[in-house]
């Protein structure tokens, strides 16, 4: 009778720790899909986390830079989970889409070449002209705020010790936090915003305005200016510590500049190709699209700084 319990209770004790965690994944699995939206209930500047820190003494390099590529990216998204959303009707995977392979080639190009890549804090010393760079300086930025970038570019950029900028739509960071799901589209959750702030710096993509009319012109062009700026300003004080803009598309107008100035906001950046010089606006800072036909060799070729 001993015997029996003792086993009958070894085998209970075996079904539970194999299949415990099996049922958790199961549950949240289910979870994952068809889940309504729900915004994050706090905003990020109550977390209290600092801007990235990074400021470098590059006073032993030989050579300096005149300008710094600035790279965009949207989605990173690993090349067997590519769903019939992420191509066009011709097959073509979408423009705002690069494969986690090509991403983690690109990183590693970066690291073997001996690029540097800037903090944001040192960037803006750099435009400022408070601070020289080496000649082989790259600043990485992203838009929109998806959860495939925490998933997948988080870890590769923090192995390589590389920070970068994540220009957030906050109206759209989520309460809960949900297995990533491919065939979803997903933004990131106000958790992982926490947990990736060792790499991220969050900046201003608006709070709710990044949406376009029928005619293709956006929120931020055709809306009265009192509420363009009450929406960016929102988005401001959610993030907390945001000194740099991005406009949703790429439009902006004078009206917008003039927006930024008045929200003490010290940079802002455009989609326009092209390469940031210190000589520029500094509203208006150019970025290097990186698209998913984009080989190695054409990676090369933007980080080279040839002309347009």
């Amino acid at each position: 009778m001993k015997k029996y319990i003792i086993s009958n209770f070894l085998f209970t004790l075996s079904f539970l720790i194999i299949f415990t965690p099996l049922c958790y994944i199961l549950y949240n699995y289910i979870l994952s899909f068809d889940v309504p939206f729900v915004a994050a209930k706090e905003p990020l500047s109550n977390a209290n986390i600092s801007s990235i820190s990074i400021n470098r003494n590059f006073s032993d390099f030989e050579e300096y830079a005149d300008k710094v590529t600035v790279l965009m990216y949207h989605q990173i998204i690993p090349e067997n989970q590519l769903k019939k959303h992420h191509f066009t009707e011709s097959g073509d995977i979408i423009d705002e889409v690069v494969t986690l392979e090509q991403f983690i080639e690109q990183m590693n190009y970066l690291k073997d070449e001996n690029f540097t890549v800037l903090s944001l804090k040192e960037f803006e010393s750099f435009m400022n002209n408070q601070k020289k760079v080496p000649a082989k300086s790259v600043l990485i930025t992203f838009d929109d705020g998806y959860k495939n970038i925490f998933e997948f570019a988080y870890p590769i950029l923090r192995n390589h010790g590389y920070s970068a900028v994540n220009f957030i739509i906050t109206s759209l960071i989520t309460e809960k936090n949900i297995l990533y799901n491919p065939l979803d589209h997903q933004y990131a959750s106000i958790e992982e915003l926490k947990e990736a702030a060792d790499v991220f710096d969050y900046e201003n993509h608006t709070h709710s305005f990044h949406k376009v009319y029928d005619n293709g012109e956006s929120y931020l062009v055709l809306y009265e200016v009192e509420k363009v700026k009450a929406d960016i300003a929102k988005a401001k004080e959610w993030l907390g510590n945001s000194i740099a803009f991005a406009a949703p598309y790429g439009n902006y107008n004078t009206n917008t500049l003039d927006i930024l100035r008045e929200l003490d906001i010290k940079m802002a950046f455009t989609i326009k190709p092209g390469y940031a010089e210190s000589s520029q606006h500094i509203l208006e800072i150019p970025r290097q699209g990186i698209y998913p036909f984009y080989s190695l060799k054409d990676f090369k070729y933007i980080l080279e700084q040839s002309p347009n």
